[in-house]
């Protein structure tokens, strides 16, 4: 368990620590800008080549479009476990089991379940598996990690002070050392500690499935709404498929104009644009202006569930 200041740190962490020049990476269309910049900087700078599969209209990337991509250099798989844009929770296990058979590394972006759905690195075949604290697990910006399964040898990229071994010369080999440079944020994490305390005894799965059905079954009455990957209409909900996060195309209107609507006149927050995700939106048809997001968390209630319906609806008028 390596601590870091946010997923993207910890995706870096493993993703410069791990790959050689002339690596080859698998990665999905749906991954953030977190993943998708560090491999095109390590294309230009250490000459590794990637390919990223791409995802169905519902927004999964097939375990077998991964394995198609698969050559006599790739060295990792890249995915994330659940898209940041469309919510949809990506089969990391049967990945897994590829990489397993292939003697390949398994990287797992963690940052949308965390906190959310159950993850288990083991079960996953995950090798590699990086979180933030401030979303799922309910603590403060500023924090997040990354964790390193035993046998996976994961170089240092940057290097300093550890409050151990000062006389050594060059960066201690063990964990968490060896990764972890400099004074950590010792406030930040006592709040997540805090934050992982709360979330293990809510049942946040039950909550948020509550609120995602709520949510759905008002969209009904809404036609000039669309939901990303989702078809209209539809109101069933499995916790383990998709986690409570929407991007929504609203007729008539730019998503970024709704957004500032929503944040002006009804103090609602959402995020608007690409979502730091630019090919999971242009595998969506909205690589432009992207979508209106919306996410649930356990402490979100139906009655504000009902005012983003009821500011949604105002649209049509």
């Amino acid at each position: 368990m390596v601590f870091t200041g946010n997923a993207t740190a910890a995706l870096n962490i493993a993703l410069q620590g791990v790959l050689r020049p002339g690596d080859h990476v698998v990665g999905t269309v749906l991954e953030h800008n977190s993943v998708l910049r560090p491999l095109q900087h390590l294309r230009q700078q250490r000459g590794i080549t990637f390919h990223l599969a791409p995802c169905d209209e519902q927004g999964y990337v097939a375990p077998e479009a991964i394995a198609q991509r698969i050559n006599e250099r790739t060295r990792l798989v890249v995915m994330t476990h659940a898209s940041n844009v469309l919510g949809t929770v990506q089969d990391v296990a049967a990945v897994g089991e590829i990489c397993r058979q292939r003697g390949l590394l398994l990287l797992v972006d963690a940052a949308q379940t965390a906190g959310v759905i159950p993850v288990d690195m083991a079960a996953i075949g995950a090798h590699l598996l990086a979180f933030t604290g401030h979303k799922g697990l309910m603590g403060p910006t500023g924090t997040g990690g990354l964790l390193v399964a035993p046998e996976v040898d994961v170089q240092p990229s940057f290097w300093g002070g550890t409050g151990v071994r000062s006389a050594q010369r060059t960066q201690p080999e063990e964990y968490p050392y060896r990764l972890e440079a400099g004074t950590l944020g010792a406030l930040p994490l006592a709040g997540l500690r805090a934050g992982l305390r709360w979330v293990r005894e809510q049942p946040v799965e039950e909550t948020e499935a509550r609120l995602a059905r709520h949510f759905l079954a008002g969209l009904r009455e809404l036609p000039h709404v669309r939901v990303l990957s989702l078809e209209p209409g539809r109101t069933d909900w499995d916790a383990r498929r998709r986690v409570p996060v929407f991007s929504l195309l609203i007729a008539g209107m730019a998503p970024d104009k709704a957004g500032m609507f929503l944040d002006a006149e009804w103090d609602i927050a959402v995020r608007t644009g690409l979502q730091c995700a630019p090919l999971a939106h242009r595998a969506m048809g909205t690589g432009q202006g992207g979508g209106v997001r919306v996410s649930f968390g356990p402490l979100n209630t139906t009655a504000e569930i009902d005012t983003l319906l009821k500011a949604l609806t105002s649209f049509s008028t």
